[in-house]
Order: structure tokens, then sequence, then C-alpha cells
């Protein structure tokens, strides 16, 4: 019994213990300072990334391709590899938003004493582009009309160098028509040809496409209806700004304005209370041709100077090209009325942006570019989730 009470009363290899125990607390403390302040640091560097990208990303849509493609280069740029980052657009449905999210792996210093190796952490953001600079105009073709058969494609050897949009439906038939880019309906995309090229999403409520087979390619395919997008009326700053440079032309409803010749000057907008007869071959400096009521366009080019920002806009009459043989450096804009080319090779360097549109005839070709919206009031783009 007293070499018992000895062997407890005795104290040698205590402070092994103590020791122990206090490395111990001192790597928990570690763990939680060292190794939280690196998962901050980390995760506010994550979300840097991630917002940089959205707002990068937004400056492209609606095209998702070129989205997800700036998302990456942006999310690389500020150490975030493309593997680790994932772009999603449309967002919830809408073409004007982007979602990107980027994930990272952090490995633990300290808390590895604790069992604890490493922790994923991610962060999203969602940007979204606003003004006319987006919306409709970010379309090469784009029809407003929640009717049926509105954005009627009727033609042959037909080109459309971005995206396709209809409020309603779109219908195509005949023969070699190619998309570069999406082509989304909200309520149905409906295509009897046997030979059609779809680079990037088609997309409705209702797809009535044939199945990828022999000379029909379709990129990917989306049976969920695409958002239905306004189209705004811009008139009054164009009218304020003829009215003060005094070419605001106003005659009555039924009459037409012919502008015929070279050089025809919009440095300042033009505007008539009628029609506009446009068959002219070139324009000088960016802005905007307005009727009120119907335009018809004929000659052979027109162009643009040194620029293609020009819009030939009917508030509430239709567009109609009805002669052989015309290239238009420009965007055709009718949001009240109908766009018409019925005619056979058609070269449109711009956009074709109407209530309802109708393309016949064979061999026309609608090419958008970054440099044809110049004449529109600037558009944003933001964070918003």
């Amino acid at each position: 019994m007293r070499f018992i009470k000895k062997w407890l009363k005795f104290e040698g290899g205590q402070s092994i213990i103590l020791v122990a125990f206090t490395i111990a607390m001192l790597c928990g403390v570690a763990a939680l300072v060292v190794d939280t302040a690196q998962l901050s640091v980390t995760q506010g560097q994550l979300q840097n990334a991630a917002d940089a990208a959205a707002l990068a990303a937004a400056n492209d849509l609606p095209s998702a391709s070129a989205a997800s493609s700036t998302a990456d280069v942006f999310a690389e740029m500020n150490g975030v590899s493309a593997a680790n980052t994932t772009t999603t657009t449309p967002y919830n449905g809408d073409a004007k938003k982007v979602e990107v999210v980027c994930t990272e792996t952090v490995q633990y210093t300290f808390a590895r004493v604790l069992g604890f190796n490493s922790k994923v952490i991610t962060a999203r953001a969602v940007a979204e582009k606003t003004g006319m600079s987006g919306g409709c105009f970010g379309y090469a073709l784009f029809s407003g009309s929640s009717d049926s058969y509105k954005l009627m494609l009727t033609t042959s050897n037909l080109e459309v160098t971005g995206n396709t949009h209809a409020n309603g439906s779109v219908f195509i038939s005949g023969s070699n028509q190619d998309f570069t880019g999406n082509v989304e309906g909200v309520s149905k995309v409906e295509a009897y040809i046997s030979n059609i090229t779809i680079t990037g999403t088609c997309q409705a409520a209702n797809l009535w496409v044939p199945d990828n087979t022999g000379a029909v390619h379709v990129g990917n395919r989306v049976t969920i209806a695409a958002p239905y997008i306004d189209m705004p009326d811009f008139s009054a700053g164009v009218i304020s700004e003829a009215t003060a440079s005094g070419t605001a032309y106003m005659i009555n409803d039924w009459e037409t304005k012919v502008f015929s010749g070279n050089g025809i000057n919009i440095d300042k907008s033009i505007y008539v209370s009628g029609g506009i007869t446009i068959s002219g071959s070139s324009f000088k400096g960016q802005g905007a041709i307005c009727a009120k009521k119907d335009i018809g366009i004929s000659g052979n080019t027109l162009k643009g100077n040194s620029s293609t920002s020009v819009c030939i806009y009917s508030v509430n009459g239709n567009i109609n090209l009805s002669a052989s043989g015309i290239t238009i450096y420009g965007t055709l804009y009718a949001p009240n009325g109908r766009i018409s080319i019925n005619a056979s090779n058609i070269t449109i360097y711009g956009r074709v942006v109407a209530n309802e549109i109708q393309i016949s005839g064979s061999n026309v070709e609608i090419i958008s570019g970054s440099g044809d919206l110049g004449f529109l009031p600037g558009g944003s783009v933001a964070l918003c989730e």
C-alpha cells in the first residue's frame, strides 16, 4: 500500500503531458487563426474572380458560347482555372443574365493536426446586361410579336451570323439555312428543311426540328421557352435631335420623302413624319434615318463611310426590300411593323429587328458584328446577385 501511495504521489513526466496538451491547444488556436484567415482571404479572392468573370461575360450576352469563353478568360486572369469555373446562361430563363460559379480547394496547414486536411469553397456572381445595346438588339434576327408565324424564313441559302429570337415562334422552310449562333422562340421552333445548321442552342417550349442526320446539324436542343424580350421606342430622342439640327421633315402621313445620291448625311439623325424611300449609295456619319410610316429601300449599296452604326427605323410602319442585289451596312428596325425581304442576293451587315419578319427569295445574308450598334443609347452591365 505504501508503494502504491508513493507511486500516485510521484509527479515525474507530468510536464510532458502538459506540454503535449499545450501543443495541441496551440495547434488548435493556430488552425483557428491561420487556416481560418486563409479561408477568408481565398474566399474574397474567389468572389472577386467570380464578379469579374460575370461582368465580363455579361458584355457578350446573349451569346452563350461567347459569354462562357469570356468568363473562363477573366476567371483565369484572377487565378481560377477554367476547369473550376462554371458559366450558366440564360440564367433562370433570362438571356440577359449570366451566372458564374468559381470553386477552389484550400489545403489546411495547422488543422491537419486535428484531422482536417482541406476544404472546398465556392463563390458565385450573377450579372445582367441592361440598356438597349442588349435586349432585342443583342440578336442578328429578332421578331417581337408573340403571335405564331411572325418570324417566317421561307428561303434558300440563308446565312445568319449572330443569334435569332422570336417572342412567338420561328418558322423555317426552304433549303440550305445556316445559323451561326442560337435559334430561340418562346413558343416553338419549326423547321421543315433538310439542310440546316444551328451551331449554338435551339430553344423553345416546343421543338419541331429534324434529328441530326444527313445535312441537319444542331449544336444543342433545349425544350424550355425562351424569355420574352421587349423592343424599345427611342424615336423621341431621334425626333429631338433631328429637330434641333434642322433635319426633321414634317410632312403628311401619306407622303414620302426620297433620299437619293451619294453621301446622305446623318451626322445628326433624320426624321420624317411620313414615309421614306432610300435609293442612295452611301451614308455620312452615324445615327438613325427614322420615318413614322413605311420605308422602302432600293439601289445597290447603302454603306457608311467610316462606320456601320446606322439604323433605318420605321416607328409605326413597315420596311420593304423588294429589289435584288442590295447590300446594306446598318440595322433595320420596325418595332410595330413588318420587315419584308422578298428578293435575292441581299446582304445586311447589321441586324434585322421588327415586330414581324418575312424573308423569302434566295441568297440572303445577315451578318451582325460588334461595331453595328453605335447609334443606340449606351447600355451597361451590373451585378444583380
